[in-house]
């Protein structure tokens, strides 16, 4: 469903030097994928060239057989949403951030009251201001956030990172329950371990430019 071909990937900061070095593999739809690796190796940056935030050198990037760079923006952000390591947020209240994705949806009403109860978060926080929100809370706006496109593929960066050990667990239950229930694509990249074994049905390590299957 998601495959690279042959993609070759420089670092922004050192261009000699490759993050990627004709790496391919190909992404199954429905399954879950972990991907570790050490701090600096390139986990972000390979799941911004997945969704085509960066561009990629050499290769190419397919999506149900399409090149990505040959779609419009708008389309591949719909059917391959992002969910970034840090919150961010486009708007002060929660209803705000949710309103701005559904501009990108797929049908033409979506019920945010469901969407919040789906992440595990009270309705009522729809007109709260996420800076009053704990960082627990602020990782189930920004998911919830990304399912409001009802997205075929949804990137994690991290998104635990941040969190202590109980929460953390609450997020990777969450996204996994998601990830079956919508039949998601889903590629979590992580530097614990634990993280990838409980989230991953595969997991795979980013290491010399290539992913290699762990598990």
């Amino acid at each position: 469903m998601l495959t690279l071909d042959s993609v070759w990937k420089s670092n922004s900061e050192s261009p000699s030097e490759f993050i990627l070095k004709d790496c391919s593999f190909s992404f199954q739809e429905r399954r879950i994928y972990a991907i570790v690796g050490t701090s600096g190796v390139g986990k972000t940056t390979l799941l911004r060239a997945l969704n085509n935030l960066v561009p990629i050198d050499r290769g190419r990037i397919l999506l149900a057989e399409q090149d990505i760079s040959a779609l419009h923006p708008a389309e591949v952000r719909r059917r391959i949403s992002l969910m970034f390591q840090t919150p961010a947020f486009v708007g002060d209240s929660v209803r705000e951030n949710l309103d701005f994705a559904a501009r990108f949806a797929r049908r033409d009403k979506i019920e945010f009251s469901a969407l919040m109860e789906r992440v595990h978060l009270n309705p009522a926080f729809l007109n709260r201001d996420v800076t009053q929100l704990s960082v627990g809370q602020q990782q189930r706006v920004c998911l919830a956030r990304t399912l409001a496109t009802r997205p075929d593929i949804l990137l994690l960066d991290e998104p635990t990172s941040a969190l202590d050990d109980d929460t953390a667990d609450g997020i990777l239950t969450l996204v996994g329950e998601i990830s079956k229930q919508e039949g998601l694509l889903t590629i979590f990249v992580t530097h614990r371990r634990s993280h990838a074994r409980k989230l991953g049905e595969h997991v795979l390590e980013l290491s010399d430019g290539q992913l290699r299957i762990l598990s």
